[in-house]
């Protein structure tokens, strides 16, 4: 799964946005025991904020040198959030009970989707102990197939934790195989790497026999 992270870069912010988004960053990191900055990144922070602000205000009545200024102050600024959102994600290490209490814009995480089970899996004798394996292209779309294997003997219910091999179709030779063992035999289609694999119904089927 990807780590909890604050986004580092704010340029894309309008002014009135990243104003704001300063401003609360600022409220919610004074004093918030979660965080230490020993090389004053909050102090700097401060600073770039309320001359940001000030910057902004002034541009009603300032004409271009005001505006130069506002976009130094500007720069100045995103310099000092992505110093401290660096930082940030650093000390919390994903935690997002912490990441929460800093006012600062979390990194958008992928959606998560339960993939539909794979239809029709057909199993086939290949040459030698080979054994041939498909299963029908996902309706929903998908990133390739896993084809998980095992002996009958072996008694782990998980097929996550059998033998995986990884297609990027939706079939696979499986090789190295001993004949004359029974194995069982199972697909899923891969997703993104935080979706939920659905495995189909197992089938069974003798390497080098029938």
């Amino acid at each position: 799964m990807s780590k909890n992270k604050l986004i580092t870069n704010y340029y894309k912010y309008t002014d009135a946005d990243l104003d704001v988004a300063a401003s609360t960053a600022v409220t919610d990191l004074t004093g918030n025991a979660n965080f230490t900055f020993n090389n004053g990144e909050l102090t700097t922070l401060t600073a770039a904020t309320t001359k940001y602000h000030n910057t902004l205000a002034a541009l009603a009545t300032g004409g271009t040198a005001a505006v130069i200024e506002k976009n130094a102050a500007r720069t100045d600024l995103l310099n000092a959030l992505n110093v401290i959102a660096t930082q940030i994600n650093l000390q919390a290490n994903g935690d997002l009970l912490k990441l929460e209490t800093t006012g600062m814009a979390l990194v958008a995480q992928p959606q998560r989707r339960v993939e539909p089970m794979p239809g029709n899996l057909y199993v086939e004798n290949g040459n030698g102990s080979d054994l041939f394996v498909s299963v029908d292209v996902s309706p929903a779309g998908d990133n390739g197939t896993l084809f998980a294997y095992t002996p009958v003997s072996n008694t782990v219910a998980d097929p996550a934790l059998w033998t995986i091999k990884t297609s990027n179709g939706h079939s696979v030779t499986i090789k190295g195989l001993i004949s004359g063992t029974q194995y069982k035999i199972t697909a899923a289609y891969k997703g993104n790497d935080d979706d939920d694999p659905v495995w189909a119904p197992v089938i069974t089927k003798y390497a080098g026999g029938n």
